[in-house]
């Protein structure tokens, strides 16, 4: 039942990120990616690049960058791409950033989740005639974050995902959340296995 990490990314909201500019070109010639790309989709409205590690997805209103491989080091690597992004585009006006993890928990008993969020067990089996699933919502803070945790069930697993929510209003504010990103999830997996086990 060890929490399994199968998604992290980025997202960087602004009201004016500029796709037609982030080619795959440009993102290697400013040091966001050294990889080579595999795909990519350069329009003036939408621009992805993935290479083995990475995919950069830049939308007018967003840039989401995503980590293909999910170990320590690249997480680390993430943050990088994420500031150096940043960096590389001081005119736009950053007003928000999240900090993403989805995780997969296994739970071969299929009630785990009904056992560990209802409390009136009898009453939800009365208005569902027996037949459903639990998950939940939780919202706390952390730090300088607002988290919205979701929790699914899913046959035999579960899936939570954590999604760390911070405004900002200065270059300084969008750089020191970026930074949190490993610490961060190191603290979704933590709270992953104290409440779900594992």
């Amino acid at each position: 039942m060890e929490p399994l990490l199968i998604q992290g990314n980025i997202v960087l909201i602004a009201p004016d990120h500029s796709p037609n500019v982030v080619s795959k070109e440009w993102l290697y010639q400013k040091g966001i990616l050294q990889e080579t790309p595999i795909k990519f989709v350069h329009h003036h409205n939408v621009s992805l690049v993935e290479t083995e590690n990475f995919v950069i997805n830049v939308l007018e209103q967003q840039a989401t960058i995503t980590a293909l491989n999910l170990d320590e080091e690249i997480l680390k690597r993430l943050q990088d791409v994420a500031e150096r992004y940043v960096d590389a585009l001081p005119y736009v006006s950053y007003n928000a950033i999240g900090l993403n993890t989805t995780w997969r928990i296994r739970q071969p008993d299929p009630n785990f989740l009904k056992t560990r969020f209802v409390t009136d067990q009898d009453l939800f089996g009365k208005i569902f005639d027996g037949n459903y699933n639990v998950g939940g919502i939780v919202y706390y803070l952390y730090d300088f974050f607002r988290v919205q945790l979701t929790i699914a069930p899913q046959r035999e697993q579960s899936i939570a995902a954590f999604n760390y929510h911070r405004d900002v209003t200065t270059f300084d504010e969008l750089i020191e959340a970026s930074s949190c990103f490993v610490e961060a999830t190191r603290f979704a997996r933590k709270i992953i296995k104290q409440l779900l086990g594992g």
